[in-house]
């Protein structure tokens, strides 16, 4: 009996595994799973995902917001997630039909856009203003802040200088306000207004990594940017750098190396090209024997020989987290090489930076203090080489052994001497040169708000800054060399320290009223900055033959140190009004002080008004379901401007120099002297009013968003830097005055897109144009002309190439009308008679075309799939004429000026097109369409959640910059800023392979 019940014991056991096992088994099975995804007011959320946690298993919501998802087994975690909502996990329990309801994410809906003195929900903006976060995973190579900008906003155009690694950018916001007045935008960082960079330098942005940003904030119009007044004509560009977030400690690093090459050369002869040239052009002309003896027997490139194949590289590593999580942080050290392909040509920068951010007193007290430096090594490349080598003979070899001037050949004449006014060699003038530069610059702030314990409504706020920079270069060409060698060689050593020092204090008053439904916001303060700069340099001959009588090299130019400083004390206020949350009313005014004005001038008023109404709101358009976004926006306001280049235009200032300019010779020595500078006492603000109406749009959920704006812009008392004043009654025959108006007019629109988001699959994409038409409207000289006449055609002599005109855009292209033969072909010498008067003249030239674009486009897109992603960024300008310096000044084909001053100079293949034997510079056939369309970069990544089986997230990526450009423009590159193509530093075209790693 006792065996029997031990058996039926273990049968019992074992009936009950196998329940056991069925039970899982049955609670295990996969199951389908319908219903329904909707927001808190009961529509339907169409293409919300839904996917099983941890899997690839998924669904995506119909047009109803029903889904129908297999596969899914009881204790499954089911995510819900959706653009602009919170996402919701639901643990799945068996139900066959599951209805959930997702609430919007209020940070979203919230979020804060940082403006002038403040911040303010992207809601309840009025302005116009452009929010960019820069996407670091496909911004390819931009080692600086502004290259990440290109094609992103409307209105907002960034130039490259070109491929120098040391080059900076032209920025221009709805086509800048001035003539000869500075027209690049306000550029605040963290705060601080910066006011230029260090000296020497060449981008006055170059001590911020784009890894440490987090947004770009653009104000455009007045109303958005009249709170920082007298320097806001051109728009500003505020930038936010990373703060620390989270408890536990975030490393993270990003790091690539990439290689440059040359995209394409200048179309020239070759050297069996010009040797045929050369044979067939003196065949039975007296000199034929002379001329023919120059040639040499090589097949030099030049160009291949300047230019080099760049290999750069760029690290930068961040640490991020929180002290005794109460003290977030973030610091970044970052580390940039960059090796041009126009040989010697380097940019070498280790920057780093630091944010603390803690909130102390029970969170009344919020402290950021933010302070980055950099240290940068340049060397500069001298860019007339690029000239140098596309005139030089290419027969010729590049080094001569028994050659006195480096071992480079040269030309030379009867006296075995380098020819002055010959091309020099090309290589010599990148590798005899030597041009340098070390800074480096600190920037940092410490702001404070407090929010009164006993008045909570209102906040106080002090933000004290420094932007200091010191900066020392030297250019040398030893006396040796090829450019030198007649004039005893060069030498140069100069100095830069700069110092900008800024002090804001404002107060904010918020609350909340029954009258209307009311937030109110209140703010006013004050701004001191003062801006301060001191410089030295001193030039010398590097011969030993050319010393002093105390054997000390002779001096060229020896200016001791001098300084110059202006001041800038600025009176502000603003009053935000939300009534209804629909209604939306925003009050500007500004006062600034300027030392750069006469105490009669000095102050400047700069007041704003903007509108703005949620439409989408009202009750007549709340049964639009697909409506998600629309607000009317208006604004008018006026703002200022007194950066016209120099900080005492309008008092008496004398200037002392010594070495050979403007200075006697006397007793074995220079002696200098003070000279008075021209000046006008009644220099005061140039003021620009403008009025802006735009529309913010958004359709189911905002994954179709986007603005619409157009605007009229007037600048008045414009900045002159060429008005001709009466003999005798100043120093110069020319001053700077308030002479002229400036009109803009434009339109801008952008669209993003959000067309694919599956589990596996999501599709982003933006596009935005703007077209902008100025017109001078009023340009008054003391001789009654109505016609300013500037800027070089280049080459030898060069003749004045623009214009500015009343009733025309400014800086336009002032040529001959070139006329044509039968075939389409210029006619040498043959212009259109403009004004009948039987003779060619000056009285003929014409205004045609000008450099700046009417239409400016940007497109950017980004596919991921799994763990896969592809980017595109991309930009464009149309309407925009180059003048193509370049074959104009390379076209003569006469022999006197093929050989002229026993030396031989290449010719531009352009040139027999045209069968012009003299230089045509003024012909409008050299002014050329220069529309384009460029790929900007190409970037492919792949992310992973773990390495090597450790939490260790990660992404590598390949990029392409500059892959493609659409123009049918002639010349190297057909975005040039200024329009005039010369000595064009090309961009090359770079290859990318980069990682990136959070731990």
């Amino acid at each position: 009996m006792k065996n029997r019940m031990k058996m039926n014991g273990k049968s019992i056991f074992l009936l009950l595994g196998l329940l056991f096992f069925l039970v899982a088994n049955v609670w295990a099975q996969p199951h389908s799973v319908i219903g329904s995804v909707h927001d808190n007011f009961g529509e339907p959320i169409i293409g919300a995902n839904i996917t099983v946690k941890d899997t690839y298993n998924g669904a995506v919501t119909d047009v109803n917001g029903n889904f129908h998802i297999s596969n899914v087994t009881e204790g499954a975690t089911l995510v819900f997630s959706f653009i602009g909502f919170v996402a919701q996990e639901i643990v799945y329990t068996g139900q066959q039909q599951l209805d959930v309801v997702l609430v919007e994410d209020v940070e979203k809906l919230n979020e804060v856009v940082v403006i002038g003195y403040g911040s303010v929900k992207k809601d309840d903006l009025t302005g116009s203003v452009a929010v960019v976060k820069p996407d670091l995973g496909g911004r390819g190579m931009a080692p600086n802040p502004q290259d990440v900008l290109a094609g992103k906003i409307p209105g907002v155009q960034v130039v490259t200088s070109g491929g120098s690694p040391s080059g900076g950018a032209t920025i221009r916001i709805r086509g800048g306000s001035s003539l000869s007045a500075n027209n690049d935008p306000l550029i605040v960082v963290d705060g601080i207004p910066l006011n230029g960079g260090p000296g020497g330098v060449g981008n006055m942005l170059s001590s911020i990594n784009p890894s440490d940003i987090e947004s770009f904030t653009v104000l455009k119009d007045a109303s958005a940017t009249a709170i920082y007044g007298s320097r806001a004509s051109n728009g500003v560009i505020m930038i936010t750098t990373r703060k620390g977030t989270g408890n536990d400690l975030q490393i993270s690093y990003d790091g690539n190396v990439s290689i440059s090459e040359r995209k394409k050369g200048i179309d020239v002869l070759s050297g069996d090209e010009f040797r045929s040239f050369i044979t067939e052009t003196f065949a039975g002309l007296s000199n034929e024997a002379e001329v023919v003896g120059k040639l040499g027997t090589y097949n030099t490139d030049w160009q291949d020989e300047i230019f080099r194949t760049g290999i750069n590289t760029e690290h930068n590593l961040s640490f991020m987290g929180k002290v005794r999580e109460a003290v977030p942080y973030r610091a970044s050290l970052g580390y940039t090489n960059i090796n041009g392909i126009l040989k010697t040509s380097n940019m070498e920068r280790f920057t780093g930076s630091f944010a603390l951010n803690p909130k102390l007193l029970d969170d009344h007290l919020t402290i950021n203090l933010n302070g980055r430096g950099m240290y940068i090594s340049n060397r500069f490349a001298n860019q007339g080489a690029i000239g140098a080598a596309v005139s030089m003979d290419p027969t010729q070899p590049v080094y001569d052994e028994n050659s006195p001037y480096g071992g480079y050949w040269s030309w030379v004449g009867n006296d075995g001497k380098v020819l002055n006014v010959a091309t020099k060699n090309p290589l010599s003038l990148l590798e005899m040169r030597y041009d340098t530069s070390d800074g480096y610059q600190l920037l940092g702030n410490a702001q404070f708000d407090y929010q009164l314990h006993f008045l909570p409504s209102v906040n106080l706020n002090l933000n004290l800054g420094m932007d200091y920079s010191n900066t020392s270069g030297e250019n040398l060409t030893p006396h040796t060399a090829p450019a030198e060698a007649n004039s005893g060689g060069y030498k140069n050593n100069w100095d830069n320290e700069r110092r900008n020092s800024l002090l804001d204090f404002y107060a904010q008053y918020k609350t909340k009223m029954n009258f209307l439904e009311s937030d109110l916001n209140v703010m006013g303060g004050y701004s001191w900055q003062h801006f301060w700069w001191e410089n030295t340099n001193l030039a010398v001959r590097t011969s030993p033959d050319l010393v002093d009588v105390d054997g000390n090299p002779e001096i060229i130019e020896d200016n001791a140190p001098y300084a110059e400083e202006y001041y800038l004390v600025s009176f502000f206020g603003r009053i935000n009004w939300n009534m209804y949350s629909k209604y939306l009313l925003t009050f500007t005014l500004r006062q600034d002080g300027s030392s750069r004005f006469n105490t009669d001038n000095r102050w400047g008023i700069f007041p704003s008004v903007a509108f703005a109404w949620r439409m989408n709101q009202e009750s007549f358009l709340s049964d639009i379901d697909v409506l998600s976004n629309l607000k009317l926006r208006l604004g008018w306001g006026v703002t200022g401007q007194q950066d016209v280049g120099g900080v005492y235009p309008a008092i008496r200032v004398y200037q002392n120099s010594v070495g050979e300019a403007a200075n006697y010779y006397r007793g074995g020595q220079w002696t200098g002297f003070m000279k008075p500078l021209s000046y006008n006492a009644d220099l005061k603000w140039e003021s620009t009013t403008t009025w802006n109406a735009g529309i913010d749009y958004g359709f189911f959920n905002n994954r179709v968003n986007g603005t619409v704006d157009v605007y009229y812009r007037e600048t008045e008392d414009l900045f002159n830097a060429e008005v001709k004043v009466a003999a005798g009654s100043n120093f110069s025959e020319y001053v700077v005055a308030n002479v002229g108006t400036l009109e803009n007019v434009g339109t801008e629109f952008s669209i993003n897109v959000v067309p694919v988001v599956t589990d596996d699959w999501n599709w982003e994409a933006g596009f935005n144009f703007a077209y902008n038409k100025n017109k001078i409207t009023a340009l008054t000289h003391n001789e009654g002309s109505a016609l300013n006449r500037f800027g070089n055609t280049g080459g030898d002599g060069g003749f004045n190439l623009l214009a500015h005109s009343v009733g025309n855009p400014h800086s336009m292209y002032y040529v001959y009308e070139q006329i044509y033969d039968e075939n389409n072909k210029p006619i040498e010498g043959m212009y259109v008679d403009r004004n009948n008067d039987g003779q060619i003249n000056e009285e003929d030239l014409y205004l045609y075309h000008k450099f700046t674009p009417d239409w400016t486009i940007g497109f950017n897109t980004k596919v991921e799939w799994k763990e896969w992603d592809l980017s595109i960024a991309s930009h464009g300008n149309f309407g925009n004429y180059n003048y193509n310096a370049v074959a104009a000044n390379n076209a003569e084909l006469a022999p006197a000026r093929v050989y002229a001053n026993e030396f031989l100079s290449n010719r531009h293949n352009s040139a027999f097109d045209t069968n012009f034997q003299y230089k045509r510079v003024l012909s409008d056939y050299y002014v050329q369409d220069a529309s384009f369309f460029r790929i900007d970069n190409i970037t492919l990544g792949y992310s992973f959640d773990k390495l090597m089986g450790k939490n260790l997230k990660g992404r590598v990526y390949t990029s392409v910059q500059n892959p493609f450009v659409f123009t049918g423009y002639e010349g190297l590159d057909p975005e040039v800023f200024g329009g005039v193509d010369n000595d064009f530093y090309p961009r090359p075209v770079t290859t990318m392979l980069g990682l990136s790693l959070n731990f």
